[in-house]
């Protein structure tokens, strides 16, 4: 049949604007200054197959509310990159996976003092932070850190197989979890502070099941069962005055700091889980949902662009790749940097883009 190019061509239009329209992006960050994990390279490739859909998961384990949500990942361990903020700005939530430094601040660091006012600017202007693992062992100097954190790593004891339960299923990532625990071969994470009593608390998403093995001094912190209340925490999640600090915070996360960056604020949303040491437990699929789960959580904030248009933070509609700084491009393409994002899809839009601009310079019909 014969069919009107005017028709033809709004359809055509329709579709190529749907495949240049934004999906989140996540900035996976993994520069290490102390002990790094053998797990950083799988945790990676692990996320970002969640957000590209090459991974699936079984609904057994993934939250129906974010089964669906899709993102791009850019990897990176240089540090320079927080020096551009606009660079920054593109991302809906940055990442830190098993991110570390050593203590005491000073000996060394994963971010310098030009970056870490760019993260925490990011911060305040709405943006996102998923932490993980040793992400809780980073930036010891930047006490803005470990209140958006949560709190920062003590000590743990010796790895060892333990059950970890979820203290609520009312979270994308714990809903899946059973409510009896499951086993995880895992370092159980000590803090040095208890994360809800911060003025914008947190959350308890996790905690042991079953008792485990620890023989360690914790002088500076607490622990369930000495100086801090049950259930120990594991995982958590915050939204909202992600930055702000009292008389009665902390002071292990409370004032500036070495980099004396005094801020407050901080509108989006923050979630963190103390798993992921082993590669074993990224082979998990319920960890798989749990980690999912956060992300997916983080990527829903009306904070970010993808959700709320007025915001400034994430990626714009109409815009599908990260632009990297020229002076940080060399770095990338020598292996220092990688990206997962749309230019597959902003590729097939151009194809269909060019069908109709030769369609309508025809001015013709179409035979269907």
């Amino acid at each position: 049949m014969l069919v009107s190019h005017s028709s033809v061509l709004l359809g055509l239009i329709a579709v190529a604007t749907m495949q240049v329209s934004a999906m989140p992006s996540i900035l996976l960050y993994t520069k290490t200054a102390g002990y790094r994990h053998d797990s950083i390279p799988v945790a990676v490739e692990t996320i970002t197959a969640l957000g590209n859909g090459s991974l699936q998961l079984p609904s057994s384990v993934i939250d129906d509310s974010i089964s669906a949500i899709r993102w791009s990942s850019y990897h990176t361990e240089d540090q320079t990159l927080f020096h551009n903020q606009s660079f920054l700005s593109q991302f809906d939530a940055i990442s830190f996976v098993s991110t570390s430094d050593v203590d005491p601040p000073g000996v060394g660091t994963v971010l310098d003092d030009q970056g870490l006012r760019n993260f925490a600017s990011y911060i305040q202007a709405g943006g996102g932070f998923i932490g993980i693992h040793a992400a809780a062992v980073t930036l010891y100097g930047a006490p803005f850190y470990g209140r958006l954190l949560g709190a920062y790593f003590d000590y743990h004891p010796a790895i060892q197989n333990v059950s970890v339960k979820p203290v609520t299923t009312d979270h994308p990532s714990t809903s899946r979890l059973p409510l009896d625990g499951f086993e995880i071969y895992e370092e159980m994470y000590q803090f040095r502070s208890d994360p809800r009593q911060l003025p914008s608390p947190a959350n308890l998403l996790m905690t042991n099941a079953t008792a485990y093995q620890d023989g360690g001094v914790n002088a500076l912190g607490f622990r369930n069962g000495t100086n801090g209340p049950a259930p120990h925490p594991l995982a958590w999640w915050r939204e909202g005055g992600l930055l702000d600090e009292d008389d009665s915070t902390d002071p292990s996360v409370r004032g500036g700091g070495g980099a004396n960056i005094q801020v407050s604020g901080g509108p989006g949303r923050s979630w963190f889980t103390s798993l992921g040491h082993d590669n074993t437990t990224w082979a998990k699929d319920l960890y798989k949902g749990h980690v999912a789960g956060g992300i997916g959580w983080v990527l829903q904030s009306q904070t970010i662009r993808s959700n709320n248009g007025s915001a400034t933070i994430g990626q714009s509609n109409g815009t599908s790749s990260v632009t990297v700084p020229t002076s940080a491009a060399s770095s990338a393409a020598a292996g220092t940097g990688s990206g997962s994002n749309n230019a597959e899809s902003l590729g097939v839009s151009m194809w269909l883009l060019a069908i109709v601009s030769t369609f309508v310079m025809s001015g013709s019909l179409l035979v269907i």
